[in-house]
């Protein structure tokens, strides 16, 4: 753990774009904005995925870019030879070695993944962002599915960066369930810092109730074993550490889910809110700390820039919210054909005297951030939940030509709140 260890002489920061950067878990949703944000920024990426299909998506996802690379790591992702075999295929179909920026005009849109080709890009790779980390409420074994991949996949991306003489930095992205002692309950008297620890361990992952709390000790265990390969290793690199509380905002516009079940956790927690219905209770409120996912990225992009930054963590939240608060900002997003579908609840109670607070201080002093507030991120992500749902309606239905004509004759309103940063 960051504060166990004594502090490293810093190593030089990353080189400035266009340097490259690697992305692991290229296709999850903080991903894909990690990734929109550094090419803005106009870093080269190299991001990796599971499949080609995936390496597919995140392509289409970006138009294509020309700073993009996507490989898929078919083997073991606990080995660190998986992923060091994927890079030595990234590079140019060209072979001018242009980084898809020369001046040939060759037209190459991506690299290819060729293996055992050792005239690479390897070595250009300055910093790691490691996003890569399973979940879902599907297991089976949550040994085998979530807690080897998470712990043993965060030590395999350091080793291999180990192997990468020019990487400078890894960022590695854990989470508040890192932070959080869920055995303590709500405890409104305590406030979360980026000092806190789970008390959850690995044989606790392994042995858990549920699938929840294998998570948790998953992103314990994960960046617990982060820390202690720094302290044991002392890697030429250094290694800063994020973790985000529950992650709401909007897709990327080539990003959206084909319906609402394929959302991810957090922004589907807003939806089974937004669309329980005016006459269902609201739930109790679980997890009531957040941040938008387009800070989130933009804290990958100032882990990666600031030289302060290294071998510390960060607590990225903007603040407790409540069920209640997310209906009450639904229904002033909405137009009125919609508000049907939001649970009324006790308009304007919030449930934050009986919650934790948290304090992500240090993260706006040291990276200079500046969280959004929840009804702007609401404001972006909204629309587009219930877009998603009409959309998935709609491929549903028998295409008859009634219905197409009527639809044409329609203006579909979704909100009528503007919300100005």
């Amino acid at each position: 753990m960051p504060s166990k260890q004594p502090p490293p002489p810093p190593p030089p920061p990353p080189p400035p774009p266009p340097a490259t950067v690697l992305v692991t878990g290229a296709n999850g949703f903080i991903a894909q904005h990690c990734i929109s944000a550094l090419l803005s920024r106009g870093y080269l990426v190299i991001g990796t995925v599971r499949t080609e299909a995936k390496a597919d998506l995140v392509r289409q996802t970006h138009g294509l870019a020309p700073g993009l690379a996507v490989v898929v790591v078919a083997g073991d992702i606990t080995r660190p030879e998986s992923l060091l075999e994927a890079l030595a295929g990234c590079r140019c179909r060209c072979r001018c070695r242009c980084r898809c920026r020369c001046r040939c005009r060759c037209r190459c849109r991506h690299y290819h993944h060729q293996r055992n080709d050792h005239d690479n890009n390897n070595n250009d790779v300055v910093a790691i962002l490691h996003l890569a980390s399973p979940f879902h409420y599907r297991l089976v074994d949550f040994e085998t599915d979530m807690m080897r991949p998470a712990v043993g996949g965060a030590v395999a991306v350091l080793e291999a960066a180990t192997r990468l003489p020019s990487v400078k930095r890894v960022v590695f992205t854990g989470s508040f369930a890192a932070i959080y002692d869920a055995s303590a309950g709500p405890v409104p008297e305590k406030t979360y810092s980026a000092r806190d620890w789970s008390p959850l361990t690995y044989r606790d992952g392994t042995h858990a109730p549920d699938a929840p709390t294998a998570y948790r000790a998953s992103k314990a265990a994960a960046e617990k074993a982060v820390w202690a390969f720094v302290q044991d290793r002392r890697p030429s690199f250094d290694v800063v550490s994020l973790c985000p509380a529950m992650v709401f905002g909007p897709f990327l516009p080539g990003a959206l889910p084909s319906s609402t079940s394929d959302l991810n956790t957090s922004n589907g927690l807003v939806w089974s809110v937004l669309s329980a219905g005016t006459d269902r209770p609201l739930p109790p409120t679980k997890a009531p700390v957040w941040v938008d996912v387009r800070d989130v990225a933009l804290a990958h992009l100032c882990a990666l820039e600031t030289p302060s930054a290294g071998g510390r963590r960060f607590l990225l939240a903007a603040g407790t919210y409540c069920n209640q608060e997310l209906a009450d900002v639904g229904r002033r997003l909405l137009s009125t054909n919609f508000l049907h579908r939001i649970p009324l609840g006790r308009p304007g109670t919030r449930e934050s005297q009986s919650h934790f607070a948290v304090d992500a201080s240090e993260a706006e002093a040291v990276l200079g951030l500046s969280f959004r507030r929840l009804d702007a991120c609401l404001a972006d992500l909204v629309p587009q939940l219930y877009e998603i749902e009409r959309m998935a309606n709609r491929g549903e239905e028998e295409e008859e030509e009634e219905e197409e004509e009527e639809e044409e004759g329609e203006e579909f309103v979704i909100y009528n709140l503007t919300v100005v940063d």
